[in-house]
């Protein structure tokens, strides 16, 4: 069985899309960067929501940038209801339209490696609260933001999570990997 693996960048008070500055840029870290490749370099799938889909399809199509391959290669499994097909321009891309916790049920089901969920705060905030991530790796930047959308805000309660693993990095960039308890 795959598992679901949330990947996110945030400030220190929990922000990750804001009109103040985006926390997934803030900072560079080569070794971040380099852990963070050789991650997204084994994932089976990319699952993103539709507006992370067509923000990030043109972006990565003409970037030089390292992340371009691994980002460009990864199949694409796009949850909307509005798409009607996804766009040829991302090799092996799909439209999930069902129910999110059917669909993700049904990818967790597929053989092949675990899956991943990059960008996205509304995508990502509603898996959250779904409870349908098996891991989160958070990238904690040493910033505060004050205000923008928060990756928690959609929980309907409280989540214990236990810390798999916490790296700090030079540039004060923290990345957390926790797991949600299983009662």
């Amino acid at each position: 069985m795959r598992n679901v693996i949330l990947y996110m960048s945030m400030s220190l008070d929990g922000i990750v899309a804001s009109d103040r500055e985006h926390p997934g840029v803030a900072f560079d870290d080569p070794e971040v960067k380099q852990w963070k490749l050789e991650q997204i370099s084994k994932a089976g799938a990319h699952l993103m929501g539709r507006v992370s889909y067509q923000e990030m399809g043109p972006f990565w199509q003409q970037s030089d940038d390292a992340y371009a391959g691994p980002m460009n290669d990864i199949p694409k499994v796009v949850f909307s209801k509005t798409l009607s097909d996804a766009d040829a321009s991302w090799p092996v891309s799909r439209v999930a339209r069902g129910d999110l916790a059917t669909e993700i049920a049904a990818i967790k089901a597929e053989p092949g490696a675990d899956v991943i969920v990059w960008g996205g705060a509304g995508f990502a905030g509603a898996l959250v609260a779904a409870n349908l991530i098996d891991e989160y790796r958070l990238f904690v930047q040493p910033m505060v933001l004050g205000q923008g959308r928060a990756l928690f805000d959609q929980l309907p309660e409280s989540r214990h999570l236990d810390l798999v693993e916490a790296t700090p990095y030079p540039s004060g960039i923290v990345v957390q990997i926790y797991r949600p308890q299983r009662t």
